[in-house]
């Protein structure tokens, strides 16, 4: 029975240890095989599915933004389109009331040329500026057919013709004379004094030569020749000379600037100041050069800087035509 049983149990694990058939190994290999394919496509898979599922957020987030984006755009147009039928009814409203508004701006467009020449009269003092902004505001209504702007073109062509009558103050040429005028006071040299005088000793030996000395004396007490044994001395020093230059050329300062600014009495007190002091404190001047520089300083005096300006009488016309338009409104 022993026997038996160890016989039994040799067999069994013979039968165990047999090598596995070649069928089988080639069927093992194959589901191997399968196995491995199934696992990469199952990974595969997996790998597409997550960069779906990435893609599927990203073109979420997208959507969320151009909604956002759609809302505002939508929100906009309502806005424009409130904006154009609110201007559609002002330029319904402007086109109803026609002749009125075109009047009102025409009306607003001479006020301002008006305006101008008004300026320029009370401030500048230039009529033909003046002039200038009224024949712009006359060539505006020139080509209207508007009977109720036939009082203001009238006006404004009153105006023309007085303006144009007034005579004209040239500006340009008076200042180029004061400025002539102020280099010549600046190199202004006064002449110089004399020193001791050494009379000259005539010895007569004859009678004809005493007549001659006699006559030569009567010439000499026309045309008197002096000899100096010291250096001539000015009249006044270079410091003082200088200073009385620079206050002669402050008047000259002055009676430029009034002269801008139309000024006449300025400009006339600040000529005969300079005048008085030439003659109170250059009357050692030579003669050729003093008496044109007082001749050039009356003549300029005598100009005329300051003229009286009129008033303009299309600004009354243009009051009355802005109180009809007011009423009618």
């Amino acid at each position: 029975m022993v026997g038996s049983n160890s016989r039994q149990s040799l067999v069994t694990a013979v039968s165990i240890k047999r090598p596995l058939t070649p069928g089988f190994k080639v069927l093992l290999s194959i589901v191997a095989i399968l196995a491995i394919a199934a696992a990469a496509v199952a990974w595969h898979s997996e790998k597409q599915h997550r960069r779906a599922k990435q893609a599927v957020k990203v073109l979420s987030a997208e959507h969320g933004e151009l909604s956002k984006q759609m809302s505002v755009l939508r929100t906009e147009a309502g806005l424009n389109k409130e904006m154009l039928k609110l201007q559609q009814a002002r330029l319904d409203s402007l086109l109803a009331q026609g002749p009125q508004v075109r009047q009102r701006w025409l009306t607003s467009r001479v006020a301002d040329s008006v305006a101008v020449a008004e300026q320029a009269l009370l401030i500048n003092h230039d009529a033909a500026q003046a002039q200038q902004a009224l024949l712009a505001a006359d060539r505006l209504l020139a080509g209207q057919a508007d009977v109720s702007l036939m009082p203001l073109r009238r006006a404004l062509q009153q105006d023309l013709s007085v303006l144009s009558g007034l005579p004209r103050v040239d500006v340009a040429g008076i200042y180029l004379r004061l400025q002539n005028l102020d280099r010549r006071v600046t190199t202004l040299a006064l002449p110089r004094e004399a020193g001791r005088q050494v009379p000259q000793v005539v010895n007569a030996q004859d009678k004809m030569e005493n007549l001659w000395q006699q006559g030569l004396a009567k010439f000499r007490a026309l045309i008197v020749i002096r000899q100096y044994d010291e250096p001539l001395q000015p009249l006044l020093d270079a410091s003082r000379l200088q200073l009385l230059r620079d206050q002669l050329s402050l008047l000259i300062n002055q009676a430029e600037l009034a002269l801008l600014r139309g000024d006449g009495v300025v400009y006339r007190a600040a000529l005969e100041t300079l005048s008085l002091r030439v003659q109170q404190q250059l009357s050692a001047l030579p003669s050729a050069t003093l008496v044109p520089l007082l001749d050039e300083l009356a003549a300029l005096q005598a100009l005329q800087v300051q003229l009286s300006l009129p008033s303009l009488s299309t600004r009354a016309a243009l009051d009355v035509l802005m109180q009809t338009a007011e009423t009618r409104l």
